[in-house]
């Protein structure tokens, strides 16, 4: 006899909180979940920290960035990340936080009564911290620090989509010349140096975080914290940077360590086999 999963959830408030649990994980495992993308893009992890925090069960699909057809050509693009749900799929990581919310309600992502000031915060996410990060690439891979980095990059990207030798080696030119880049250096303001954008955004965080515990001074993580946890805790884990930098300053530490309590050990896509360092020793 089939189970209905409808008359078990009409019938929740009379079942036991175990039985609740166990309904409610059936109808997530129903679903079937795909994220197409490079783990080492920053609006990629955004989304797979969506997807851990919920406890949905997903399939990351690595993309080949010189074969992206080969994933995501039925979308007749090359952007990433792809959500696909039950087989229908959207771009845009910010809308896959509205998305998941509405199919999978548990644990919002973006509570509707928050929803104001969270588009507010989620717009400076989007429009300064996430573009910063691709600032390094903007201004060119050109001393020895920078290329070890785009070397790096590429070792992370092969783990996962095998790419030839020559590709690797040319791949800190590669990315400082992708039109993407160059679409995002529009966008930024040049005349700052890296360093002090760096400062600036860092003490924009702190201050978005403030008293916490969460970004927004909500008492839940939403989908802002999951935006920019992974990004920070990144560099640090798979051998972009001997320390997490991120965490001297305390109230950005202390947020990252109260984020990391609500995902795994890794939440970053990247395979295990390429950690160097554990979060956890950072923030202890």
């Amino acid at each position: 006899m089939k189970t209905n999963i409808r008359e078990q959830l009409s019938s929740a408030p009379k079942m036991a909180l175990v039985g609740l649990v166990s309904v409610i994980s059936k109808v997530r495992s129903m679903k079937s979940v795909k994220l197409y993308g490079y783990a080492t893009s920053p609006f990629v992890r955004k989304t797979g920290c969506f997807l851990y925090y919920k406890g949905v069960n997903f399939t990351h699909m690595p993309v080949n960035p010189i074969a992206p057809d080969e994933t995501i050509g039925f979308t007749n693009g090359t952007q990433v990340p792809v959500l696909e749900i039950d087989g229908e799929w959207k771009r845009e990581s910010s809308d896959h936080a509205h998305w998941l919310d509405q199919v999978f309600p548990e644990k919002p992502l973006c509570p509707p009564e928050h929803a104001e000031k969270i588009a507010e915060i989620d717009d400076w996410i989007s429009h300064t911290f996430l573009l910063n990060i691709f600032r390094p690439a903007v201004d060119g891979m050109v001393d020895l620090k920078a290329r070890f980095r785009g070397w790096r990059l590429a070792a992370l990207v092969s783990a996962h989509t095998p790419l030839p030798e020559e590709v690797r080696h040319m791949w800190p030119d590669f990315v400082s010349k992708a039109p993407f880049i160059q679409a995002m250096a529009e966008r930024m303001d040049l005349s700052e140096s890296i360093e002090s954008a760096q400062l600036r955004i860092g003490l924009e965080l702190a201050a978005h975080i403030g008293e916490g515990p969460f970004i927004g001074g909500f008492e839940q993580p939403t989908m802002l914290d999951l935006a920019v946890f992974p990004q920070l805790v990144f560099g640090f884990m798979f051998g972009l940077e001997a320390r997490l930098s991120a965490a001297d300053h305390p109230v950005i530490k202390s947020w990252l360590a109260r984020v990391a309590e609500h995902l795994p050990p890794n939440p970053t896509l990247i395979a295990d086999w390429m950690q160097i360092q554990n979060l956890e020793d950072a923030l202890s």
